[in-house]
């Protein structure tokens, strides 16, 4: 005896349309062309996606990487300013840790080139 399977039920195409267009937004939104739903082993290839699109490590680097505890002193006025910051922030949806204020600095010294770099450090004061 042959079994004949029944088609699937089909989605009412003003439904289907309204989905299609959803995902076509959020793609263009996005700058990426709509993918389909990923089946199975879908983490790993998000995860590969969203590590072409982000330059951090997203998995083992990122936990392996060692800290460095250290102590250091500022002035009042500038511990007030880093606090502000923190909070300015908070504000805007974004809270952070005074450390990682610490760290954002860092990076922009960093980016500097020599010169800024040199009257950066002689706007600050030395302690001591």
């Amino acid at each position: 005896m042959a079994t004949v399977k029944k088609p699937a039920p089909a989605v009412p195409s003003k439904l289907a349309s309204k989905l299609a267009s959803k995902v076509a937004a959020k793609a263009a939104v996005k700058g990426q062309a709509p993918m389909a739903p990923e089946a199975g082993g879908g983490a790993a290839k998000k995860r590969k996606r969203l590590a072409k699109v982000f330059k951090r490590p997203l998995d083992k680097t990122l936990r392996n990487v060692s800290l460095v505890r250290e102590k250091f002193s500022l002035p009042e006025g500038e511990y007030e300013q880093l606090l502000e910051m923190k909070q300015r922030l908070s504000d805007l949806g974004l809270p952070v840790k005074k450390s990682e204020l610490v760290r954002a600095g860092l990076l922009l010294l960093v980016g500097l080139d020599e010169i800024e770099l040199k009257e950066a450090a002689l706007k600050v004061q030395a302690l001591g």
